[in-house]
């Protein structure tokens, strides 16, 4: 909060893009926040990707509480590179759904995999939060 009210001093607008409705500042940074008219607040989402050629030339945002699946322009399950996570909080996507290039057994199986692995972790994550 404190940073964002900074950034208005350099800049003539600052998003803050949180992933929850409410914040954890105290009441006071929060009111400074969102009363300034230089900054925008966007709740429950989150930077799905950052475009630009050398500089940022912007942002897809998704709304976390749609959980809807992020495609590209062929249809395809959008993953975050080097890994099968894909825009929704728990969901992974493995093979054919996510792989236009090869689209072949042994790399979906590879996939798959990956997958599993991840999806085990992911499981260990929220039970040790739990």
């Amino acid at each position: 909060m404190e940073e964002s009210t900074f950034l208005t001093k350099y800049s003539s607008k600052v998003y803050i893009i949180h992933r929850r409705d409410s914040f954890r500042a105290s009441k006071i940074m929060q009111s400074r926040v969102i009363s300034n008219p230089k900054i925008e607040v966007i709740r429950n989402s989150v930077v799905v990707e950052a475009y630009g050629d050398r500089v940022l030339g912007g942002l897809k945002v998704k709304n976390v509480l749609t959980g809807e699946l992020q495609l590209d322009s062929d249809g395809y399950v959008l993953t975050q590179p080097g890994t099968t996570k894909t825009s929704g909080p728990d969901i992974f996507a493995a093979g054919d759904v996510q792989d236009k290039k090869y689209m072949q057994t042994v790399t979906a199986a590879g996939t798959g995999c990956m997958a599993a692995l991840e999806v085990e972790h992911y499981l260990q994550e929220i039970g040790s939060s739990n």
